[in-house]
């Protein structure tokens, strides 16, 4: 373990390093790209570099950087080239700290189980693909630990939930801060089966409590109640979490390592923009989900909001759809000229249009559509309009296009520092005995595709326990 913490803190150290100067870069907000000149962070000759390419090379890059180790377009500037390749040489898999689930089950010696029901029925393609990724690899986890009862933070609507219970008899608990709608569940089991006319009992193996967890979490009520509820005899849980949300993820990782009951950890985290930071003035909250490892404490090290909303960006999306970049964007920024133009408050007020829910034809209909959604009383002329837009198109409306996609090469390398601190937490713990960074899922159709997987020590007397399989048949009541 203490090797593999080694490996684990250099590679942070690595990371930490690189990204520490591209922060400036990352914390820009596209909405303020003309307003606060975001243009000019960027070094001249970079700037040469990305206008020197047209619209399908800009389109292109990120295609050609997850491609850079085996092919080097002509058309990118050797300078550029070499960002790439150093951008590229500080992501997980170059850091080799990235693990693929076969080497966990040699690893571990887990013999990996399979679901026998299906689950596309009721789910979309992404959720499905999610799901049935997840049960098998909780259940082989379950049936290697001998743990019967799985606890699921952030356990939504239940699917996860539903697939363990239906396909591998497991007893899930179910915590979430939000409200529950049992039939969503029992739902779930029903359009899973072949028929409609088994009826399932949904306190049989799932159990869902509304909860807000903190980092002093006592679990042991918890497994108390699962038992007399089941009545059944736990003496041990899994954590897992299908894209635990902020910083519960954080949560679910420091949880696992402060409860002797718990004995593996299978958490996959997302929404990195409300996880709160110890040294980010802007951060608030009481209990801090980075960093977790003591390397970065020591740093002080500090990622900043607008750099961990970044971080959600779909690399490998953009790439694989060659993703021209949407007009609102654009839109956006050239609205935020027009507000402080029009509007000039000292300090500055921050306008919150909020998502578009469908397109619009021209900037004057987003515009339309922003000022009543603000309730702004703005009349624009179209000779206004058209002003605008000549002043912010052609090589600035380029400018900001292909700001975003360099940009967009350096947010995975956000989340991957995230993960990493986690993964590094892991290793000071002497309770923990192994533990993994995986890509469990497909990143074009999920891109939150990195599960967090960790085992505890455990004692002879309790290594005889887990001979006992924890995977039993699941009898539904009729």
């Amino acid at each position: 373990m203490k090797t593999r913490h080694a490996t684990i803190q250099s590679a942070l150290e690595k990371l930490s390093s690189f990204l520490e100067s591209f922060l400036p870069i990352l914390n820009t907000h596209m909405v303020h790209f003309y307003t606060e000149e975001v243009w000019g962070k960027l070094n001249t000759e970079l700037q040469a570099e990305l206008m020197a390419m047209n619209d399908t090379e800009i389109t292109e890059l990120p295609n050609d950087y997850l491609n850079i180790s085996v092919s080097k377009p002509s058309h990118i500037s050797p300078s550029l080239l070499q960002l790439m390749e150093d951008i590229n040489k500080h992501n997980l898999e170059s850091l080799n700290v990235l693990d693929d689930l076969p080497s966990v089950w040699k690893q571990m010696d887990i013999k990996p189980l399979s679901s026998p029901i299906h689950f596309d029925k009721f789910m979309t393609v992404k959720k499905c693909h999610e799901v049935g990724a997840l049960c098998d690899t909780v259940a082989s986890f379950a049936n290697y630990t001998a743990s019967k009862l799985i606890v699921d933070l952030g356990c939504g609507k239940g699917a996860l939930a539903s697939m363990l219970s239906l396909n591998h008899g497991l007893y899930v608990s179910g915590i979430d801060a939000a409200g529950f709608n049992a039939h969503t569940f029992k739902s779930h089991v029903k359009k899973a089966r072949l028929t409609d006319e088994e009826e399932v009992d949904l306190s049989v193996r799932f159990r869902r409590s509304t909860l807000y967890l903190s980092n002093n979490f006592d679990i042991r009520p918890l497994i108390e109640e699962c038992s007399q509820h089941f009545q059944q005899s736990f003496k041990h849980v899994g954590l897992i979490g299908l894209h635990t949300c902020g910083n519960l993820a954080s949560t679910s990782v420091q949880l696992f390592v402060n409860s002797p009951e718990s004995r593996f950890l299978c958490n996959v985290g997302c929404c990195y923009h409300l996880l709160d930071e110890i040294f980010d003035k802007s951060s608030n909250g009481q209990e801090p989900g980075f960093p977790l490892s003591s390397y970065l404490k020591s740093k002080s090290f500090a990622l900043g909001r607008n750099a961990r909303m970044v971080s959600s960006q779909p690399l490998e999306r953009y790439a694989t759809n060659k993703q021209v970049q949407p007009e609102v964007l654009f839109f956006r920024s050239l609205l935020q000229v027009i507000l402080e133009e029009k509007f000039p408050l000292t300090p500055p007020v921050e306008f919150q249009v909020g998502r578009l829910r469908k397109p619009v034809g021209s900037f004057r209909e987003y515009l339309q559509w922003a000022t009543e959604k603000l309730k702004l009383n703005l009349e624009l002329t179209d000779d206004e309009i058209e002003t605008y837009l000549t002043r912010y198109g052609g090589d600035k409306r380029r400018n900001l296009y292909a700001f975003f996609q360099l940009r967009l090469l350096l947010a995975s390398l956000v989340e991957h520092i995230i993960l990493l601190d986690r993964l590094a937490y892991l290793t000071e713990q002497e309770v923990v005995s192994d533990s993994f960074l995986v890509r469990i899922f497909s990143p074009v159709t999920s891109p939150r595709c990195y599960a967090l997987i960790a085992f505890k020590h455990v004692s002879e007397n309790e290594l005889k326990l887990c001979n006992e399989p924890a995977i039993e048949e699941i009898k539904l009541l009729g």
